[in-house]
């Protein structure tokens, strides 16, 4: 049978058939991927990690205090050198206001560098600033989103809390305020 041949045309096709799907496909992908990462605006990627409000206690707390025995310069030496208050001054029982620069903003919290003034020990620690709607930052009460505008990491801030925050290292603000360093 001499006028029978075998022809590879229709196995081409197919082939040429699968690459254009294949690359219809990628292409499809990669414009999905491009509009997500458009809508999603890398920019303004932000974790939001919220605190739950702790419970309000005027009692002291535990963070802090000099176990009996103890002498403030045995356990921290460097508030001899530099004591964020004077060292014949006795510590305030309850103490309702703190300062620190902040190191972190979260959903509906502030963590803050404090500088010892309401531990026993005066060492410095990371302190968990929470914020509600009761909560004024520099002079805008209740507004979250006031509060992420206007503070920022670095700010050196004050802080008014509606309970005792002897001892504590996570509170809930009434009142924060920027300091400026002019």
């Amino acid at each position: 049978m001499p006028g029978i041949e075998k022809s590879e045309k229709p196995v081409n096709i197919i082939n040429n058939k699968r690459i254009i799907i294949a690359f219809a496909i990628l292409i499809t992908l990669i414009l999905a991927i491009v509009w997500f990462l458009k809508i999603t605006d890398k920019d303004n990627l932000s974790l939001e990690v919220y605190v739950p409000i702790p419970e309000a206690s005027m009692d002291v707390g535990v963070v802090g205090n000099l176990e009996e025995g103890k002498t403030l310069e045995s356990v921290n030496p460097e508030a001899i050198e530099n004591p964020v208050r004077p060292l014949d001054m006795p510590v305030p029982r309850d103490i309702f206001h703190t300062s620190g620069t902040i190191t972190a903003i979260q959903a509906n919290s502030v963590i803050i560098k404090g500088i010892g003034t309401n531990f026993d020990d005066q060492m410095k620690r990371d302190l968990t600033v929470v914020i509600n709607e009761s909560t004024t930052v520099n002079g805008v009460k209740g507004n979250l989103e006031h509060f992420k505008k206007s503070l920022k990491v670095g700010d050196k801030i004050s802080i008014e809390a509606p309970y005792n925050i002897h001892g504590k290292t996570e509170f809930l603000a009434r009142y924060i305020n920027t300091i400026n360093n002019d």
